[in-house]
């Protein structure tokens, strides 16, 4: 699968992936903390509850595996807009 440059919007969830259950994602533009989550539907805001399983800020990322049949990746810009770019593992 092709790398995909996905805009994100300040405190809107915005779902990563779709059948990709492994990957990378870097954090490529916007001066602010995005964090991610594994859930099968959209999070509900984000709180200190919210069971981020990473975050990132611009020039970091990370690598994303094993996530199970049912769900999905979602980023949440934290503070303004954000560009990311999600590279599946093929």
């Amino acid at each position: 699968m092709a790398s995909t440059q996905v805009a994100l919007v300040k405190n809107v969830w915005t779902q990563l992936t779709t059948t990709d259950k492994s990957g990378s994602i870097n954090h490529q533009s916007g001066k602010t903390k995005v964090v991610y989550v594994e859930a099968a539907v959209t999070p509900a805001g984000l709180t200190p509850a919210t069971p981020v399983m990473d975050s990132t800020i611009m020039g970091s990322s990370f690598v994303y595996w094993g996530v199970p049949a049912a769900d999905f990746i979602w980023a949440y810009a934290v503070s303004e807009n954000a560009t990311i770019t999600v590279s599946p593992k093929e």
